[in-house]
C-alpha cells in the first residue's frame, strides 16, 4: 500500500486518475506554509492538464478567500477549484423548508441568506426567537456564544443543531488547534449531563452533502467518481469521506493521522494508497 509519493502513484495510474481532490489543512498547506511537495505535484498535475480541486472542511472563508489563502502561499487556486463544507447550506434549507416562511438561525460565522427560506440572527442576546443553530464557524467571542448556544439547546433541545464542519482539530505547526466541532464538543458534553442527547447535523467530510457538491463539479470537467483520488491527511474525514463516496482514496503522512492509525480502524476509513509526500 505504502508508495514513497503521489507522483509515483499518479505515474503508475495517469490512465485511472482523470481528477484529484486535495484537503488543504495538512495536505498541501501547514498553517499558510506549503507542505514539501504539494506545490511541485501541483504543477505537474497543471502541465498534464489534469484538472483538480481543493475539497476542505474550513467554512469559516469564502472560495475567494480559500483561494486568495492559497495562492498567497505560492499554490496558486481559483475559487471555482474551491470545495467547502459550507457550499451544501443553501440546498439544505431550500429542500427543508417548505413552509413559504423564512426559518431564522441563529449564525456563528457567514454565510448568505435566502429570501424566503432562510435569515439569520448574529447577536446572541436574541438567540430564543431563532428555529435553530447554524455554526459555520470563523471568529467569534466563545463564552458569550458559547454560553448562548448551551442556554438554547437547554431550552429548546428538539430544535435542529447544525455544525457545518464535523473536523474536531487542524493541525498545526505548532499542534493542534480546535475546529468548530471540537468546541461544541463541550455544549454536547455539557447537555449530556443535562440528560439531553443532542445530535449535531454536519455536511463536511465524511458526511455525503459535501460529496454531492463534489460529484457536481466533477461532471463539469466530464470526471466519474471512480476516476477520481482524494488526497488527504485524515482518516476520519479525507479517507472515510471519500471511500463511502465511491472515490478512490490517498493518505498523505503529512498531517493528523500515521500509518499506524489505518489497523485501528475498519475498512471503511482504510486508504487506497499511503504515501509519505506529494513528490
Amino acid at each position: 500500500m505504502m508508495a514513497e509519493t503521489l507522483l509515483e502513484i499518479y505515474r503508475k495510474n495517469s490512465e485511472k486518475f482523470r481528477s484529484f481532490l486535495f484537503d488543504i489543512d495538512g495536505t498541501v498547506l501547514l498553517a499558510n506554509t506549503p507542505i514539501p511537495g504539494a506545490p511541485e505535484f501541483l504543477e505537474v498535475l497543471r502541465k498534464d492538464h489534469i484538472p483538480f480541486f481543493f475539497l476542505t472542511n474550513n467554512c469559516a472563508q469564502t472560495h475567494e478567500e480559500i483561494a486568495q489563502r492559497l495562492t498567497n502561499a505560492g499554490i496558486y487556486a481559483e475559487p471555482d477549484q474551491v470545495i467547502s463544507s459550507g457550499d451544501p447550506i443553501p440546498k439544505y434549507f431550500m429542500k427543508k423548508n417548505k413552509t413559504g416562511k423564512a426559518w431564522k438561525y441563529f449564525l456563528v460565522g457567514r454565510t448568505p441568506e435566502i429570501p424566503g427560506v432562510i435569515e439569520y440572527e448574529k447577536d446572541p442576546a436574541k438567540i430564543m426567537e431563532c428555529d435553530g443553530v447554524l455554526h459555520n464557524a470563523g471568529k467569534y467571542d466563545w463564552a458569550v456564544v458559547m454560553t448562548a448556544i448551551l442556554n438554547f439547546f437547554l431550552k429548546f433541545p428538539e430544535k435542529p443543531f447544525i455544525v457545518t464542519n464535523p473536523d474536531m482539530l487542524n493541525p498545526m505547526p505548532s499542534g493542534v488547534t480546535l475546529c468548530s466541532n471540537g468546541q461544541m464538543e463541550l455544549i454536547i458534553a455539557l447537555l449530556k449531563k443535562q440528560g439531553i442527547d443532542k445530535e449535531r447535523i454536519h455536511f463536511g467530510k465524511p458526511f455525503p452533502a459535501v460529496y454531492e457538491e463534489v460529484k457536481e463539479r466533477l461532471a463539469s470537467v466530464g470526471v466519474k467518481p471512480e476516476e477520481a483520488l482524494a488526497v488527504g491527511d485524515w482518516l476520519n474525514s479525507d479517507i472515510r469521506g471519500a471511500n463511502l463516496a465511491g472515490i478512490s482514496s490517498c493518505l498523505v503522512l503529512t498531517g493528523l493521522s500515521k500509518e499506524k492509525d489505518i489497523a485501528n480502524h475498519d475498512k471503511s476509513f482504510h486508504p487506497g494508497f499511503v504515501v509519505s509526500t506529494l513528490s
